[in-house]
């Protein structure tokens, strides 16, 4: 099987297959190519003229003669192959074929170099980056390793700070319910506090109140007694009628509450249930010596 051509300019590389531009140094270049380097003029033809100061972009050899430098058919026919070395002798048939052959195994020596070249930098690159890949690798397994650790020691961390935040959500709503019981107290002998305040002030109001009265009747004694000395000493009948005494002290029994009008002395039933060591029961007491005073 034979081996495709391809174009000696190592930035194409193209595969040739129709024409091509073929030297005298046993390189070829596809027609874009040699139009680019000036070998070929715009419509396809080989530039005309000798002496032309051309060389060869493979091996920089001069190429200065009319046939150094030709275009020939990859693919001919077969009137081209019997007509093109049809009247030659043998031996140039045979040089011509040797030229050939030699060009030919020239290309497949350059390609098969070209290769290894490649295959060469190829293994350079992969073992730079197998090494660098190893490399990176025993990185990022160290890298992992040390992660896991940290990740271990996190999690043991967040165990530890876990159980601590219980002991301290435990230890707070102990707190918080001793805290409560202990307001709750607070707000107990606060009310207990208040309440006796409030009965003192109401006992002071009601020692107050019974002191005023005390002056008052013992007034009103005083006054009765009075009356009733001019009564003894007048020792007169119309004192009775138009006395001062009874008048006096029915004026006096008029200032008094309702109970003690009722008769002399005489108390209504309410009056009388209330309990005996009451403030109220003393007030009543006090007020019925008084009447029974000024008899």
């Amino acid at each position: 099987m034979d081996h495709p051509l391809l174009c000696n300019n190592l930035k194409c590389r193209t595969e040739l297959t129709e024409r091509a531009l073929v030297t005298t140094c046993s390189h070829n270049f596809c027609l874009p190519c040699a139009r680019l380097f000036g070998f070929v003029e715009a419509n396809g033809a080989i530039r005309p003229g000798t002496g032309r100061h051309l060389a060869c972009p493979a091996c920089r050899a001069d190429l200065l003669g009319q046939d150094d430098a030709v275009i020939t058919h990859l693919n001919p026919s077969d009137d081209w192959k019997t007509s093109i070395l049809s009247g030659l002798s043998p031996s140039t048939i045979m040089e011509c074929a040797g030229r050939a052959l030699s060009f030919w195994a020239y290309q497949a020596t350059q390609e098969m170099h070209f290769q290894r070249h490649l295959y060469e930098t190829m293994v350079e690159k992969y073992s730079t980056l197998a090494a660098e890949l190893e490399r990176r690798t025993n990185e990022a397994n160290s890298t992992i390793s040390s992660l896991q650790s940290k990740l271990q020691t996190t999690i043991s961390e967040y165990q530890i700070l876990q159980q601590k935040m219980d002991e301290l959500t435990r230890v707070h709503k102990d707190k918080c319910q001793k805290l409560l019981q202990t307001q709750e107290a607070h707000d107990r002998e606060k009310r207990k506090v208040e309440l006796g305040q409030l009965r003192q002030a109401a006992s002071a109001a009601v020692d107050s109140e019974l002191q005023n009265t005390g002056r008052i009747s013992q007034q009103i004694a005083d006054g009765a007694l009075q009356d009733r000395g001019s009564r003894k000493v007048q020792n007169h009948p119309a004192g009775l009628t138009a006395g001062h005494g009874y008048e006096s002290i029915a004026s006096m029994n008029s200032s008094l509450p309702r109970a003690t009008q009722r008769g002399h002395g005489g108390w209504d039933k309410q009056s009388l249930m209330q309990p005996r060591g009451s403030k109220y029961y003393q007030c009543l007491r006090l007020t019925t010596l008084i009447l029974n005073s000024t008899r």
